[in-house]
């Protein structure tokens, strides 16, 4: 039995990770309340009580705006805090996989190019070089790692754009959303499989981009949430100029799963999938919520 202490269990993708665990795993969650990643020393005592066989770390500072105002909080955790996991790792000699992001990146590749795992960094915000110090941290303080870059996460237990999408469409006579941004839509459920997989199946060590194929701007999400869910929506197009917003976005952020499919044989479906299976999920949550009421 490999036993996977996953950090951030209370999070989105860390309610996925628990909800998709594969057998022959025992997952151990933990949380802030349970363990601060910020304390080199909390770390070391959990791991050692705990004695895991890898550690996946799906705790961070998500937050983009606010990391604009409170860089230093979110350094501590998306930087700080991943190398205090990376150094415990090192120590005890079990890998760690460590879940970034998108934001590393500047957004400024032309269509139709996809960032490589090895491509120049460059990020705009407070949270992209908080998030690009946890990289180099992990990277430094053991070579027993994978870092799996992702983007425009969505999942169950946590606010997300398809929701919010919906409510809107409830609440607003039209909705205007952003076609000047593009990136791949990826579900949390589809994303802690393939992190699962990863962990298990332990291709070679270093950074891997992960997410749902296919890419799309914010309004065509929108519009094929809309079209799924069954809803007439008055949508219109808009730009980022219309919504600014502290924490600057990359215009282009498309990850290539080139390497992806080199090492395991596969990659995760179309995004146009993955919505559809998070809206089934969604429904069944629902129903079961209501049969218990």
């Amino acid at each position: 039995m490999t036993r996977a202490l996953v950090t951030g269990a209370a999070g989105m993708l860390g309610h996925a990770l628990a909800g998709s665990t594969p057998k022959g795993v025992e997952f151990v969650g933990v949380d802030v309340d349970e363990l601060d990643i910020t304390d080199l020393s909390s770390v070391e005592a959990r791991f050692a009580t705990r004695k895991p066989d890898v550690v996946i770390n799906a705790a961070a500072y998500t937050n983009v705006d606010g990391c604009e105002e409170h860089e230093d909080d979110a350094l501590a955790v998306n930087g700080t805090g991943a190398g205090h996991l990376a150094k415990a790792c090192g120590s005890l000699g079990i890998p760690l996989l460590h879940v970034s992001t998108d934001y590393v990146f500047d957004g400024r590749i032309e269509a139709p190019g996809q960032y490589l795992e090895g491509d120049a960094v460059n990020p705009l915000s407070a949270y992209g070089r908080t998030k690009l110090a946890g990289e180099l941290a992990v990277a430094k303080a053991t070579d027993a790692h994978w870092i799996v870059r992702t983007q425009w996460l969505y999942g169950l237990d946590g606010k997300n754009f398809v929701d919010t999408m919906l409510w809107l469409a409830d609440n607003k006579p039209h909705l205007e959303v952003v076609d000047d941004q593009v990136g791949s839509p990826t579900s949390t459920h589809q994303l802690a499989e393939m992190l699962w997989a990863i962990a298990t199946e332990q291709p070679a060590y270093g950074i891997y981009n992960v997410r749902n194929e296919g890419e799309a701007s914010w309004y065509d999400f929108a519009a094929e949430i809309f079209a799924r869910a069954g809803r007439d929506v008055d949508l219109r197009r808009t730009d980022s100029r219309a919504y600014l917003r502290p924490a600057p976005r990359p215009a282009r952020s498309v990850l290539s799963t080139e390497k992806l499919h080199a090492a395991l044989g596969r990659g995760l479906p179309p995004w146009q999938e993955g919505l559809v299976d998070y809206l089934d999920r969604k429904a069944k949550l629902h129903h079961t919520t209501d049969q218990q009421a």
